[in-house]
């Protein structure tokens, strides 16, 4: 089942009387940045920038913007592809930790991005919020042949603005890594300034570095689209060519 389909069933289950919140009734995607308050940051032009990369390389149709949302918000699971980034210590309610949980487990994505890319206080609210969510499922370091490396690009490692980390890490059940933590700011390096250009540099690799970041998010979208997760990138290929990856 795809993750939309997931999604809808969790909205379906949270709908008031007279609103509908089923995820589907448009088939774009957008971004969507969890807003937990200080400590988090929000990068709209990343995010945007990443949707039209997205749109231009796949045949996924995409609409290149970032919603902001909290998470305790049923308007979460109108959204499959959440991301969650800062650079402070945050804290989450518990409406909004219970909420978040049903949505991951109803097949919503989230992607942690460490714009501080260090062992500070977000790398420590994070692994509080993943043990306060998964209690008995660990974040681990996922392997180099994890599919978040194969599934459009063939990928060696979880470049972004800085690259200090050799691995992203993730909460994975059977095949299923719903949550990945990336430490290098992504974000980052994909970030605009309102005139169109880098609003960061990145090192050490410079402009080849931003590009095999570009291929990460490129990557982590494909990933959280596609239902049954391919370690063979020319599968996911001929999935795209014959119309059966949405």
């Amino acid at each position: 089942m795809r993750r939309r389909d997931l999604l809808a069933a969790g909205a379906a289950a949270l709908a008031l009387p007279g609103r509908a919140l089923a995820f589907g009734e448009g088939t774009r995607l957008d971004i969507c940045e969890l807003d937990l308050g200080p400590g988090t940051l929000s990068r709209p032009n990343a995010w945007k920038r990443l949707l039209y990369e997205v749109q231009g390389t796949t045949s996924v149709e995409c609409e290149p913007r970032a919603v902001r949302v909290r998470p305790d918000d049923p308007a979460l699971f109108e959204h499959p592809f959440a991301v969650l980034l800062g650079d402070g210590r945050f804290q989450i309610d518990d409406a909004g930790a219970e909420q978040l949980e049903r949505y991951l487990s109803y097949g919503g994505f989230l992607l942690i991005d460490d714009c501080a890319a260090g062992d500070g206080p977000f790398d420590s609210s994070v692994r509080a919020l993943i043990d306060r969510l998964f209690p008995t499922r660990p974040l681990n370091p996922l392997p180099s042949d994890h599919s978040l490396y194969r599934s459009f690009f063939l990928l060696k490692r979880p470049l972004g603005r800085v690259d200090r980390y050799a691995v992203a890490e993730g909460v994975t059940f059977d095949n299923m890594t719903p949550l990945v933590y990336v430490r290098n700011d992504l974000s980052g390096a994909l970030d605009r300034g309102d005139d169109g250009r880098p609003a960061h540099s990145c090192v050490p690799g410079g402009e080849g570095q931003r590009r095999e970041a570009i291929k990460l998010g490129i990557n982590l979208v494909l990933y959280a689209l596609t239902s049954n997760y391919k370690k063979d990138q020319a599968h996911v290929r001929q999935l795209m060519k014959e119309g059966r990856l949405e």
